[in-house]
């Protein structure tokens, strides 16, 4: 089966994230000096940005969206398709996206639907785009993505705490006539889902008092209860730096690319030293492989627009050969190869 997209393109990007800055700083009085400049040092974080009580995803990803069809005088009537992705929806019930729907204006022929997923969920977004306006289903569709997590994180888990940025994107996929070539690669292992969870509130585990509201500390220090998020970091590592290899290998063999071709490496922003280890165990250039992830903090599914919209804002990309890759919770990776000529990216925007 011929894997290769030929009618989609990502026409603009666009990011939000908050106004609101925790400095890392902050918490040395909480966590102790040391702790902090070493954390700081390993994932090169010094500010996560930080989402006000009340403020979700979508408020971000609507920021987003509403600017990016602002300054590229788009006819929301125009837009057929929505994806939100985020594991940080706005109720239980209904699905997100038919919210974003009527905030945006968008028509109501127009497809609308959600995907739970974290890291890996701008590429998944990204490919389902795709699918739509492959099948010519679509013509052109907005892909919002992101999470606010840290409404989720424990005060008393450093680990977290200090890692997580919230924030929201909106990316514009539409048909194309230029018969520009993609393709994707996927890898899942449930079998290590348990290392990024929030294991209780749901229907496996519904809240109970006194069982899943209880407080309990790690032999890291770190305390949390089975409603918070939990990160295994290091078994989370370990699944960044040994799969997401064969995930970007596997990307530019799907499309016929040497790795040495690749123009931009986009990969998700879980920290500077996963990002550098990649590159270094690659062999990439440096120049080709951003890292912005110090003034806000790894935003999940919203890592890589807001990389690239805080790198390459307000400029016109030129990048023909682009390899995405997110990965994270699930465990899960997902490869995208994209070709990104032409395609706007707007400043990283605070809300």
């Amino acid at each position: 089966m011929d894997r290769i997209f030929t009618k989609p393109r990502v026409a603009a990007v666009s990011a939000c994230v908050s106004k609101n800055r925790l400095d890392l700083s902050e918490l040395a009085d909480l966590y102790g000096e040391a702790t902090v400049a070493k954390i700081t040092k390993v994932t090169g974080i010094r500010r996560v940005s930080v989402a006000s009580k009340g403020t979700t995803t979508a408020d971000y990803c609507a920021a987003a969206a509403k600017r990016l069809m602002q300054e590229r005088h788009i006819d929301s009537q125009s837009i057929d398709g929505l994806v939100f992705v985020t594991e940080t929806p706005d109720y239980i019930i209904p699905h997100t996206s038919a919210i974003l729907q009527e905030r945006l204006g968008l028509p109501n022929h127009a497809l609308t639907f959600d995907i739970n997923y974290g890291c890996a969920g701008y590429v998944y977004g990204i490919f389902q785009a795709s699918l739509l306006i492959e099948s010519g289903y679509c013509k052109r569709v907005l892909v919002c993505a992101g999470d606010t997590l840290s409404h989720y994180v424990n005060p008393a888990d450093k680990a977290a705490r200090m890692v997580l940025g919230d924030g929201g994107s909106a990316t514009l996929v539409e048909a194309d006539e230029k018969m520009r070539r993609s393709a994707f690669s996927f890898y899942t292992d449930g079998s290590r889902a348990e290392h990024l969870m929030i294991r209780a509130g749901a229907n496996r585990m519904p809240h109970e008092q006194g069982v899943t509201d209880v407080l309990h500390k790690d032999a890291d220090g770190n305390a949390r209860t089975d409603e918070d998020f939990y990160m295994n970091g290091l078994e989370v590592m370990g699944f960044a730096l040994n799969e997401t290899l064969s995930s970007i290998r596997e990307t530019a063999e799907c499309i016929g690319w040497e790795l040495s071709d690749v123009d931009l490496f986009a990969l998700h922003q879980a920290n500077a030293l996963i990002v550098q280890y990649i590159a270094k165990q690659l062999k990439l250039p440096k120049d080709r492989v951003p890292i912005f992830v110090g003034e806000t903090g790894n935003a999940s599914s919203a890592s890589i627009p807001i990389m690239l919209t805080g790198t390459f804002g307000g400029q016109v990309l030129t990048f023909e050969k682009v390899l995405a890759c997110g990965f994270g919770t699930g465990l899960a990776c997902a490869g995208g190869a994209l070709d990104l000529c032409g395609t706007q990216v707007f400043e990283l925007m605070e809300d």
